[in-house]
Formats: structure tokens, sequence, C-alpha cells
């Protein structure tokens, strides 16, 4: 009987039974049929390929999560500016009436300038994990005003004229007949759609035109000619701009001949220096028209983002170059051009830019600083939409980058994860044929030791009764 072989057959497959059952045991402890290159090589690159797509798929999510926030603390921060500046234009919109005493109107002027600091103070102080968010720096696109959008080099914007009439009706913008010939129009237009190019070339500035008055002999007042039949037309230009001139508020009235028709490429020059305020066109008038006026106000040309200033950056994918851009805007006064509005009465300076006095009004600055605040309001409101639309966006990311995420965590564990049934009733098997294979081996060994007991008693026996004693 071949003992010993049979004995090593039998080990030999129980030594392969153990292996399998430790497999299997590993696979339910750690739920992966592929934990190793050993357990199946080609399917454990597939999965760790794929597992790295949904390493990188995660932390995009997170990426995009944190953009959000930063996105969220700029939001809040342009919602408080939003308050301030509404807050600011109902202090212009107080300002705007003859009750208020010099006192008033200053003590008015001091909660503006306050205001205006503090939207300094919001805009250079709003941060995200030590970065400045609204200062400007991550700005790629400019925000646009209502002025940067109409065609003109200098951004003047026509305006309804917000001068009221003595019984305080609005005036009329139109003239009776504008063109000679019967037919009604402006008042005034803009004599060039290019306007004055380059931003040194024009001025910040309101500009009014209203006709006060009619005389059967009019004469000039700038040079003392009498113009016979004509109406006085009266031009204001504000502005708060250290260039303008000797004072804030320039006024110049003129002697216009009626029924001479309309007069082109007026240039109303800067009083301070030799720039142009506007160039407009002035319609044929008559003295039907006394009492029209218009208002236009000259803005700067749209800025382009500050000098080295760049959006965000953030990926959003899991591979090289799957970014997205943010964009944050800089809402500084400077940058929303209120930083030098102003509700008190100016000083007046001539075409001779001669101081002559001390206005009586304030309509005029708190008409600009009016319009110049709701400028700005509609800025902020745009760089809100702005990051709104940024928001949007990238959730859209992060729900895309999850979707990717799921999918691909799907097919690893297509890949790696163990068949929990197959595999408990294969380690079930296993565990049969390892009490069966030990239950062969301990009869294998009694088996043996029986047989050699015979065998050694055979011998013992055959010695005992045959052998002869030798001489």
């Amino acid at each position: 009987m071949d003992v010993l072989g049979s004995a090593s057959q039998v080990l030999l497959n129980l030594s392969l039974t153990q292996k399998r059952e430790q497999t299997d045991i590993r696979a339910l402890a750690s739920g992966l049929r592929v934990s190793s290159a050993v357990d199946d090589p080609s399917g454990y690159g597939i999965a760790q390929r794929l597992q790295t797509q949904v390493n990188g798929f995660q932390q995009a999510v997170q990426n995009v999560q944190t953009a959000n926030n930063a996105l969220a603390v700029a939001n809040g921060a342009l919602t408080t500016i939003t308050l301030i500046l509404q807050r600011i234009r109902s202090l212009v919109v107080e300002s705007r009436s003859d009750l208020n005493s010099s006192t008033d109107l200053a003590n008015i002027q001091a909660e503006i300038s306050q205001l205006l600091l503090e939207v300094n103070r919001i805009s250079s102080n709003t941060t995200f994990n030590g970065l400045n968010l609204l200062n400007g720096q991550f700005q790629s696109t400019a925000l646009t005003s209502p002025a940067a959008s109409n065609g003109y080099g200098y951004g003047a914007v026509q305006v309804t004229s917000p001068l009221l009439n003595p019984d305080g009706s609005a005036p009329s913008t139109n003239v009776v007949n504008a063109d000679g010939l019967g037919n009604p129009g402006p008042l005034v237009t803009l004599a060039v759609p290019t306007g004055v190019s380059g931003p040194g070339n024009f001025i910040p500035s309101f500009i009014s035109f209203q006709v006060l008055s009619y005389s059967s002999n009019a004469i000039d007042p700038d040079t003392g000619i009498n113009v016979g039949p004509g109406v006085f037309v009266q031009v204001q230009a504000y502005s708060n701009n250290p260039a303008f001139g000797a004072a804030p508020l320039y006024q110049d009235t003129t002697a216009v001949p009626v029924n001479s028709g309309p007069l082109s490429g007026i240039i109303i020059p800067n009083p301070g220096g030799a720039q142009t305020l506007i160039e407009v066109n002035l319609a044929n008038l008559t003295q039907q028209d006394v009492g029209a006026a218009i208002a236009f106000q000259v803005l700067p040309p749209q800025a382009p983002p500050p000098q080295n200033a760049g959006p965000l950056y953030v990926q959003n994918g899991p591979a090289e170059g799957e970014t997205t851009a943010i964009s944050l805007p800089g809402v500084s006064t400077n940058a929303l051009n209120i930083s030098d509005i102003s509700i008190q009465a100016p000083q007046t300076v001539n075409y001779l830019n001669q101081v002559t006095g001390q206005s009586s009004s304030n309509i005029l600055p708190a008409t600009a600083a009016e319009y110049a605040v709701d400028n700005a309001i509609s800025q902020v409101e745009q760089a809100q939409a702005q990051i709104g639309a940024q928001m949007v966006s990238l959730n859209y990311d992060a729900t895309n980058a999850n979707t990717a995420s799921v999918n691909l965590t799907a097919s690893v564990s297509s890949i790696q994860d163990a068949n929990i049934g197959a595999t408990v009733t294969n380690l079930t098997q296993q565990q049969i044929l390892t009490h069966i294979g030990t239950s062969v081996i301990a009869q294998m060994q009694v088996s043996a030791l029986q047989i050699t007991a015979l065998m050694l008693n055979g011998i013992g026996i055959g010695v005992g009764a045959g052998a002869a004693p030798i001489a």
C-alpha cells in the first residue's frame, strides 16, 4: 500500500483548499474580490485608473463647494453695499428741498461721506481665506454703466431733464420747430456719435440746457451783441473733478436769435482748461420754446479691468486644464464713480473761469449725485447677477462631477467588489473540503500506525518461532 503517496496527495489538495478558503475569507472581510494585483492583474489596473478619476471628481466637487462659499461671501458684501447706496440715494432725494438749510445740507453730506467710506471699507476688507475678493484684483470683465453702451466715446448719456419748473411741473425736452421746417424735436442732441476719444480729453460732468426767456431785442450777456428777437439759453455744467475749474458749477447764458435754424457743433468747453465737456447741436428756437430744458450726464468711458487683474481659477474636473474662471468686480467708490458726489450748493464760475459767487440752489449737484448713485446701484446689481450666474454654473459643475463620480465608483465596484453570496457558498464548500481532508489525514495516520504495529509484530513473531541458534 502506497500510504505516503496517498498522504502527499491528500495534503496537496488540503493545502489548495485552505488557500482558496483564505482567499474567500479575505474577500468577505474586505468586501473586495480584487484587493491586489495578485487577485486579478488586469482588473486591478483598470480599477485603480478608474479610482484615480473618482478621487479627482470628488476633490473637484470640494473645490467647487469652496468656490461657492467664496462667492457667497462676496455676494453678501455686495448686498450690504446695495443697502448703503440705497440709503445714500434717499439722502440725496432728501437734500432736494428748499426747506433744508445750509446746516441741514452739511449734515446730510456728512452722512453721505461716511457711507462712502463704508463702501470703500467693505470693498477693501471683504476676504476669504486671506484673499481680498472685491478690490478688483480678480476682475476679468469690467462692469458696464448705463452710459457705457450708448456708443459715445466719452460715455455721455442723455437723460430727461430733472430740473423742475417753478410750479413743480417737468419741462419739455423738445421744441416746437426743431429743424425750422415745422417739425418738433429735442432741444439739444449730441453732435458726433464718436464723441471725444481718450480719458484725458473730457471731464465727467452733469450738463443742463434751459431756455430761460424771450426778448425782441436780446443782447448776449457775454459779447454785448444785440441778436434781435431771441431767447436766452442757460448752460450749466457741474463737476467735482479737480480738473474742472475754479468752482464746481459753470454757468453761462447766451442769446440765440429765434428762427435762425439749428446750430450744429456747439462745443461746451471746460472752464478750467482746453478740454471739451460736450459737443452738441442746438435746435431751431422760437418764442414758444421758453421753459424747455434738457440735461446730459457725461460719465467716464468704460474702464478696463485693473492692471495685472485676472480671474480666479478653480479646477472643476479630474484632469489638468479642467478649470473654470471666476470674476469678482472691484466696487470701491472710485470704481463706481461716486467718490466725489456732493449735495451742497456749490460756488459758480463763468465762461472765463472766474468765480462769480455761491449758487442759491443745490439742484444740479443733487441731480448729478442722484444719477451717479443710480449708475452705481446698477453696476452693483450687475455684479451680483454675475456672481449669481457663476454660482449657478458652479453648482452644475458639482452636479456633473458627482454624477461622474457615482458612475465611475459603480464601475470600480463591478471590478473589485466580491459577490458575497457566491463567496459565502464557496467558503462553505472549502470549509467542508478542509474538514474532510483533515479527517482523511487523521485516518491515514491511524492506519499507518496500525500497519506499522502489525509489521513489527509480524517480524517479532517470525524471529521467536522459527529461528535456529547459530553455532
